[in-house]
């Protein structure tokens, strides 16, 4: 089972396939999807400072210490 990915992650995508999408079609400027760039933008800056917001950390494994026992 894969582990749902994060708000952070979810706004990425959004702002990569927005920008995809104005790129493939210039056209679409005048149909405000640059505004929604602009909103997705800010949106990620205010979710990296949220730490719920922000995908978890992976955990670092401690080396086992060798016990002589």
């Amino acid at each position: 089972m894969e582990p749902d990915i994060s708000a952070l992650e979810k706004l990425c995508l959004a702002y990569e396939l927005v920008g995809d999408v104005l790129s493939q079609a210039p056209e679409l400027y005048d149909a405000r999807l640059d505004q929604a760039l602009f909103l997705i933008y800010q949106a990620t800056k205010r979710a990296r400072r949220i730490p719920r917001l922000r995908p978890p950390k992976p955990r670092r494994h401690l080396p086992q210490q060798d016990l002589p026992f």
